[in-house]
């Protein structure tokens, strides 16, 4: 449970740093992405060695490689999606918008992961998701963006994308995995792309090294919690992740916190603390 928590902190520093190269810079995204995948393989590589990854011969199975091939593919479309949404939609538009994923991600758990299933896991997370959309509702939000339809299928292949992991995860090691994902997306976006990498202000270079560093605490610990509790569980405590996103937004990027974001924020971590305590801390 401890890295799933981790790894909401590693999300929400890396929306917060994506969002100020993103916006506040206005780094063209294809010429972003190039490099935030070059840098996340980089420093999967001490990953790797830390938590002392392996190979398992299994994967070269023909089953197991169109798997991770799939994987691939969606991993490539959700994440171009992602980064021009951040870029091109207003910040409330696409918070309110990614909010769904979790919701998505748990309802295709239950209807794939059979092993998964488990009532009050899936009532907390269905409230949780809930509380963080309502609270972010408001009539301005009726009104979406030519995007709107992009950024949901962003999060329907984030949740799809979960779905194909945990299967993975069966034969591959997290570090190992993610670091053959990194890389192999590293090497299409530079081929799709042809960035100029080189053009890019020196402050946005480094600022991209720690949105890498954060993507990687998120998405290895996520990793390893789809490994070790399941993918339900492990989303329902990654959803502490936008709630950290909304305070660190007022703090850093000066946006106005409400009420009802605070009530939500309590919503999520009684349904956290609700399942942990329910399921036990054995895992």
């Amino acid at each position: 449970m401890l890295e799933t928590i981790i790894a909401s902190i590693g999300y929400a520093g890396g929306v917060i740093v994506d969002k100020i190269i993103l916006s506040i810079y206005s780094i063209p995204v294809r010429r972003f992405i190039p490099w935030l995948f070059i840098w996340l393989a980089i420093i999967t590589v001490f990953a790797v060695y830390v938590f002392h990854g392996s190979f398992n011969l299994e994967a070269l199975k023909l089953n197991n490689l169109i798997l991770f091939a799939a994987m691939i593919v969606v991993a490539f479309v959700w994440n171009l999606f992602y980064y021009e949404g951040i870029q091109r939609v207003e910040v409330h538009e696409f918070e309110l918008v990614m909010l769904f994923g979790p919701l998505a991600t748990i309802i295709l758990a239950e209807i794939f992961l059979p092993s998964e299933r488990s009532i009050t896991t899936f009532a907390a997370g269905l409230i949780a998701s809930s509380a963080l959309v309502l609270a972010r509702v408001e009539k301005k939000h009726l009104r979406l963006s030519p995007y709107w339809k992009q950024l949901f299928a962003a999060t329907f292949l984030i949740a799809l994308e979960s779905i194909l992991l945990k299967k993975l995860l069966v034969i591959y090691d997290p570090t190992t995995l993610y670091l053959l994902r990194t890389f192999i997306l590293a090497i299409a976006f530079l081929i799709a792309f042809r960035p100029k990498l080189l053009q890019v202000p020196k402050s946005v270079f480094a600022l991209t090294i720690a949105s890498a560093f954060f993507g990687v605490v998120q998405m290895v610990l996520k990793f390893y919690g789809f490994q070790n509790i399941g993918v339900v569980e492990t989303t329902l405590i990654l959803i502490l992740g936008p709630v950290l996103v909304y305070f660190l937004s007022s703090f850093f990027l000066k946006e106005k916190l409400r009420a009802k974001t605070g009530i939500s924020a309590l919503v999520v971590i009684a349904c956290v603390v609700y399942v942990v305590v329910t399921n036990g801390q054995g895992h």
